[in-house]
């Protein structure tokens, strides 16, 4: 059994300071461009990613549809809030384990930057104010959203089973974009009370 401490709320939420073993993901080579033509195509549209997951590539397309229309999201500051209300940012994934949530959250190799940071060029992320929600999600967003925004927030989940909630103070007070990627979905940002 896990064992709970300081900032550790409930079984299958987890926190930077509870770090759990990780192993560095594999790289994957890029197709190159001269002779994989038609692979970079279906990169680039969502149509290639395994393990192909029907979910992932409509996610994707989408994504991508919007940016080539809108072009991409430019980094701002948002509207201030009361000090008893606080913004939360939410995203969706699909994990193989909470070590792999973890791993793609808290994991650098040396000076570089966790993956969730480089899948998001327009903002800078303070990975100590990040959790992760594997599994168990409902019962995460009971604590500070109502029932619809949970009913709600599930549905646009479907298909994924792991959620990472980033509160404002992570940008450090700098203009931020967020936006989804081949890993995962941003579900929007959400207002909550301290």
């Amino acid at each position: 059994q896990t064992p709970k401490g300081p900032g550790v709320q409930d079984e299958g939420v987890h926190h930077p300071e509870r770090r759990l073993p990780a192993t560095t993901p594999s790289s994957r080579a890029r197709p190159s461009a001269s002779r994989d033509h038609p692979i970079l195509a279906r990169l680039f549209w969502g149509l290639t990613s395994p393990p192909f997951r029907l979910h992932d590539s409509r996610m994707t397309f989408w994504t991508r549809q919007r940016t080539l229309i809108n072009g991409d999201p430019q980094p701002k500051l948002p509207t201030a809030l009361p000090d008893d209300k606080l913004r939360l940012h939410l995203m969706c994934g699909q994990f193989d384990s909470v070590d792999d949530a973890m791993t793609y959250c808290f994991h650098a190799d040396g000076d570089t930057p966790e993956q969730l940071i480089l899948d998001q060029p327009g903002a800078f992320i303070d990975t100590g104010f990040v959790e992760v929600v594997h599994q168990k999600i409902a019962a995460r967003l009971f604590e500070f959203l109502p029932q619809k925004e949970v009913d709600r927030t599930i549905a646009k989940m479907k298909g994924t089973n792991t959620l990472i909630i980033i509160t404002e103070d992570a940008f450090g007070g700098f203009p931020y974009a967020l936006t989804s990627n081949k890993t995962v979905f941003y579900l929007g940002p959400c207002v909550v009370d301290v």
